[in-house]
């Protein structure tokens, strides 16, 4: 069986990626991951910061789970902490991950820049194929 990584933020990306994968994979294994990336905490951050961005995960991967009971699927999901695109690459290797598919804002210019960016990180790193949806 086919396995498909579906990295998970909650933004409408993310949730167009992972009808995406429904779509293209109807018979894939599929993992769905949440990033909760450190670096989004402020440095003085205290442990009632820390759980709510967990709340937040929880909430991004409880929504997945609704997306994909509507679709008639069952997925695997995880969270994990680190830094997304890094991370999101990892899981793709540790867990033999056939195809990654991820949203992507299409953030261009300056803000790209500035931001950098997940997937375009994905797209180079992955060790499977990559289909990147734009918002």
């Amino acid at each position: 069986m086919t396995r498909i990584l579906v990295p998970v933020d909650g933004s409408e990306a993310a949730e167009a990626a992972l009808s995406t994968a429904f779509d293209l994979f109807p018979d894939g294994d599929v993992h769905v991951l949440n990033v909760l990336q450190v670096t989004d905490l402020p440095a003085d951050s205290t442990a009632s910061a820390a759980e709510l961005a967990a709340s937040e995960s929880e909430t991004v991967i409880e929504s997945a789970t609704a997306i994909a009971a509507d679709r008639g699927r069952e997925i695997r999901t995880e969270i994990t902490e680190g830094h997304a695109g890094k991370t999101i690459v990892a899981y793709a290797t540790d867990n033999d991950i056939d195809h990654v598919v991820i949203g992507s804002t299409g953030r261009t210019g300056a803000r790209r820049l500035l931001l950098g960016s997940v997937a375009e990180t994905v797209v180079r790193r992955a060790p499977c194929p990559v289909t990147v949806v734009r918002e």
